[in-house]
């Protein structure tokens, strides 16, 4: 699968930069999960940004383990 690199929205960009300044090496898996759940509430995926991630989804193939 070839994967086509998407250039962030705008929204997208500030979510990473507000994650990127509250993050901390070292921090708990359960510390970094409360984060991000945090960051997708302040600055939520737009429509846009569920087509794409969708549509990514979508052309994954299937398999079995």
């Amino acid at each position: 699968m070839k994967m086509e690199y998407i250039s962030p929205t705008e929204i997208g960009r500030q979510r990473n930069a507000w994650f990127k300044e509250h993050v901390r090496s070292g921090m708990k898996f359960e510390e970094v999960v409360r984060l991000n759940a945090e960051a997708l509430q302040l600055f939520p995926p737009t429509e846009e940004e569920r087509r794409w991630k969708t549509e990514s989804l979508m052309a994954m193939p299937e398999f079995t383990l």
